[in-house]
């Protein structure tokens, strides 16, 4: 009786150990695939579910540049996923506010070309240094999943993605003023 157990205790030592190392074997060849590609899934590879409430709070989705809306959508796409009215509107732009629990805000400005949205700017404007400091822990690693690795020059931090997409994260906080700049420009004009 105790050879069975013996037995039965060394096939599921080989078992658990074959199953971690296919495990480890399927890590190691993601982790090679995202290397060798520089490309990575935004659904499955960064944002987590429940989403971070500073990403949550600006309304980033895992399919889009910015709040539902794209480079080079119909322009008419930003009054549907914007739910407030416009602060300001002209031929060439429309802007939108969003207001945070904390007295914190965000202004968005959507370009227009040929009726698509032709870039987007985001100026965050928030309390104190350490959440600007929260705030790019956040969008750093968001935007390096969907857009790659980033170059960092003058202060500024520039992602371009493979859709086409060019996006920059500055730090523009000056005194007691505290803030981020995110810009959404596409590398080639918008037809």
């Amino acid at each position: 009786m105790k050879h069975c157990y013996g037995i039965l205790l060394f096939a599921g030592l080989i078992v658990t150990q074959l199953a971690c190392q296919s495990k480890k074997q399927e890590s190691t060849q993601t982790a090679d695939s995202v290397a060798v590609t520089n490309k990575v899934d935004p659904a499955t590879d960064y944002v987590p579910e429940p989403m971070p409430p500073q990403l949550a709070n600006l309304g980033l989705t895992r399919d889009s540049h910015w709040r539902g809306i794209n480079l080079g959508d119909p322009f008419t796409a930003v009054a549907e996923h914007e739910p407030e009215k416009p602060f300001e509107q002209d031929t060439n732009h429309v802007g939108y506010t969003v207001e945070f629990k904390n007295l914190e805000s965000a202004d968005m400005l959507y370009y227009r070309k040929n009726d698509k949205v032709s870039g987007i700017d985001v100026d965050l404007f928030l309390n104190s240094k350490p959440s600007v400091t929260t705030y790019q822990q956040e969008l750093t690693p968001y935007f390096t999943t969907r857009y790659g690795q980033p170059k960092t020059a003058d202060g500024t931090t520039t992602w371009t993605g493979a859709d086409g997409a060019q996006v920059t994260l500055k730090d523009v906080s000056k005194g007691k003023d505290y803030g981020l700049k995110i810009r959404f420009r596409p590398l080639s004009p918008v037809q």
